[in-house]
């Protein structure tokens, strides 16, 4: 008699021999070594390589873990897509690249060491490894979200964990709103956008005395927290802070779509 062949039984042998065969090989690992190249793995589209090259994921050379030169979208460590000011990009693959070149060195060194004490950058920090610790600070992390769920800025891909500016680059300006509206819409009407990032930068009492004339005053500046502040107190209704001129204690309550009824924000608009 002739035996009968279980190929029910057969089929996940033949696909797992499959998968170890073919996954070994093409699966990309941001371990090579050192002839090879780490790279970023984890991108749908693009990947970037420990040498700056940022190609497509096809464009990749899965035996070496290198993007291949002829599809590298850009030269290596280019910083073109991201901004000037801030450091941060669009994309993540373009902020590692970005993050690696040498003319980053010294803001680089910079980042390292105000994070030098956290566990997530410890390892790359005590080595001095620059691939791994682009990795890690690019990621969006807490400070590139105000709420927890809204993006201080499209680009939130940052050469420094820190992404919240301390000074206004030429295309930020800071622009006094009416009464009651929210910065989202104050900058909207100047032909603009609100950039939360940048909301650090003018949080003083000279920014706010050159945008309202009572803050001048003295003692009239004064530390509050709230989503409308920093601001100006102009309704009388208000008579605890009425004329008072608000700077915000928690970095964690800036907001472009924050505002209230009693005050007049101060905004950073941004022409990007």
């Amino acid at each position: 008699s002739m035996a009968v062949v279980n190929r029910r039984a057969h089929r996940p042998v033949l696909a797992l021999l499959l998968s170890a065969t073919l996954g070994s090989a093409l699966e990309p690992r941001s371990d090579h070594a050192a002839a090879g190249c780490r790279n970023t793995v984890q991108g749908r589209t693009l990947m970037v390589d420990d040498k700056g090259l940022v190609c497509p994921v096809d464009g990749l050379d899965y035996s070496t873990g290198c993007c291949l030169p002829q599809t590298a979208l850009s030269e290596p460590y280019s910083c073109a897509a991201c901004e000037a000011e801030t450091f941060c990009c669009p994309v993540y693959e373009h902020c590692v690249a970005c993050c690696m070149g040498p003319s980053q060195a010294t803001h680089r060194a910079e980042a390292m060491k105000s994070v030098a004490s956290k566990k997530t950058f410890a390892k790359a920090v005590g080595s001095n490894d620059a691939f791994e610790f682009c990795r890690a600070t690019c990621r969006t992390s807490s400070k590139s979200t105000v709420h927890g769920n809204e993006y201080l800025s499209p680009t939130r891909f940052c050469l420094s964990p820190f992404t919240i500016a301390t000074k206004l680059p030429p295309s930020v300006s800071a622009v006094p709103g009416d009464q009651g509206l929210s910065c989202t819409q104050v900058c909207k009407a100047q032909k603009k956008r609100c950039d939360a990032r940048f909301f650090a930068a003018i949080n003083n009492c000279d920014h706010l005395k050159a945008a309202f004339a009572p803050c001048a005053t003295p003692d009239r500046c004064v530390t509050n927290m709230g989503h409308d502040q920093p601001a100006f107190v102009a309704s009388p209704n208000n008579k605890e802070l009425f004329g008072k001129c608000l700077i915000n204690s928690k970095e964690s309550y800036f907001s472009c779509q924050g505002s209230h009824p009693d005050t007049r924000r101060i905004c950073p608009c941004s022409a990007a």
